[in-house]
């Protein structure tokens, strides 16, 4: 390792200096103002672990300062154990630690080279996404169409590279078009059964304008299909909302089941109690923001009831990944054992909705595509999942430009 000491007029001067003489890869390992400029220490061929176990060895032991009494005049024996015992408690007191050093500002020179650092890295992992893509488009052209085909769908990266791990290395072109999204439908968790024709308690969770007041109608009219209207009821805790109850009161009217209100976790335990003979309750809860602070005594009301209840997250297919994943996060206290996509019919991509499921192991358990009730609810299955997907895929062409896709697939492959 080669170290030396650079002194300029300013920080850019010095940065110049370092790099004509030590070259791009020249380590800065300090920086200081001095009278007339600023002095600068630079290495070239650096080992960072060399140097601290250097400086570990170099380190002079620490000993505590001796401590020097004064000489004093004779005294007698109680005073002199007395002064003894002090000089012992002075001697034995920890010495005071220093104050913590307080953080010096960046130079902006130094700023500015950090920057521009990052800039260069940007570059180079541009550079070498390229190359990725470039090689993948020669010698694995399988590769690149279900690349394309699973980014078009709209799905997560981290989701399509272990799609793409488990392609043969050689497939003739038709299994090289369908695999990829047969291993995309086996991930995909779905309900086993059409639950709701069990019956049970079920609460519906999820943010404002999602449509659970519809779903929960469409749910109740595919019972009653089954089992009639005798054994159905419905309740409301949205007190949050205009006309929220208004709403779910009358799809109880067209539908001729009941409909109960209750404002706390008493009154909600208390109405569930009351409907322990109805084979299917419903409940629809308040639509709030992820980051309302609400949400959390929603979880609480609903968890404070003593009858068994099944909690169902309902997502808007329409919404992006990134929110899909934060609504996900936050309404897990709730712990919700399903999902209910609903908006199909509004959405131009379900990618994202298909990957929040996966990631978080959320089996689908029904879909809703329009407004219609009950008609446009359906059960959830992996293969018409994967085939709605690509119809709308067709329905709205939008595909990925060469440099995203080149981009992502190369940082997958370089943190593989």
């Amino acid at each position: 390792m080669k170290i030396k000491r650079f002194l300029a007029k300013n920080m850019r001067e010095a940065i110049r200096l370092v790099r004509e003489e030590q070259g791009p890869d020249a380590v800065i390992l300090s920086n200081r103002r001095i009278d007339g400029g600023v002095e600068v220490v630079a290495a070239v061929d650096y080992d960072a672990a060399l140097m601290q176990q250097a400086q570990r060895v170099m380190a002079p032991a620490e000993a505590p300062a001796p401590v020097v009494a004064p000489v004093a005049a004779p005294q007698p024996a109680p005073r002199r154990a007395a002064a003894q015992a002090a000089a012992a408690t002075v001697a034995a007191a920890p010495a005071p630690r220093p104050a913590p050093a307080l953080p010096q500002p960046v130079a902006p020179e130094l700023q500015q080279l950090r920057r521009e650092i990052g800039g260069v890295r940007r570059m180079m992992e541009q550079q070498y996404a390229s190359l990725m893509w470039k090689d993948m488009r020669e010698q694995q052209p399988e590769r690149m169409g279900a690349l394309r085909a699973l980014a078009n769908i709209g799905i997560d990266p981290e989701l399509t590279r272990s799609i793409l791990e488990e392609l043969p290395a050689k497939a003739d072109g038709e299994r090289a078009r369908f695999l990829p999204l047969g291993l995309l439908s086996r991930r995909i968790p779905v309900a086993k059964n059409d639950f709701i024709l069990d019956g049970g308690i079920f609460a519906l969770v999820g943010p404002t304008g999602v449509g659970k007041t519809t779903t929960i109608a469409k749910l109740a009219a595919r019972y009653a299909e089954r089992h009639g209207v005798r054994d159905i009821a419905l309740v409301t805790t949205d007190h949050y909302r205009v006309g929220a109850q208004e709403q779910l009161f009358t799809y109880g009217r067209l539908l001729g089941v009941p409909v109960h209100t209750a404002a706390n976790a008493e009154e909600l335990a208390r109405t569930l109690f009351k409907l322990s003979d109805r084979k299917l309750v419903l409940v629809d809860t308040a639509g709030l923001s992820p980051r309302d602070r609400q949400l959390q005594a929603q979880f609480a009301e609903l968890h404070s009831s003593r009858s068994p209840m099944r909690v169902l997250l309902t997502l808007s297919a329409s919404q992006q990944a990134g929110d899909l994943e934060e609504i996900v996060r936050r309404f897990k206290p709730a712990k919700p054992e399903g999902l209910i996509l609903t908006k199909l019919d509004e959405a131009t991509r379900i990618g994202g909705a298909l990957s929040t499921a996966i990631r978080h192991r959320l089996p689908i358990g029904y879909i809703a595509d329009g407004q219609r009730v009950p008609e446009d609810l359906h059960l959830s299955r992996a293969d018409q999942l994967v085939l709605r997907a690509m119809q709308l895929t067709r329905q709205n062409p939008a595909l990925p430009q060469d440099g995203t896709l080149a981009l992502q697939y190369g940082v997958l492959n370089a943190g593989s």
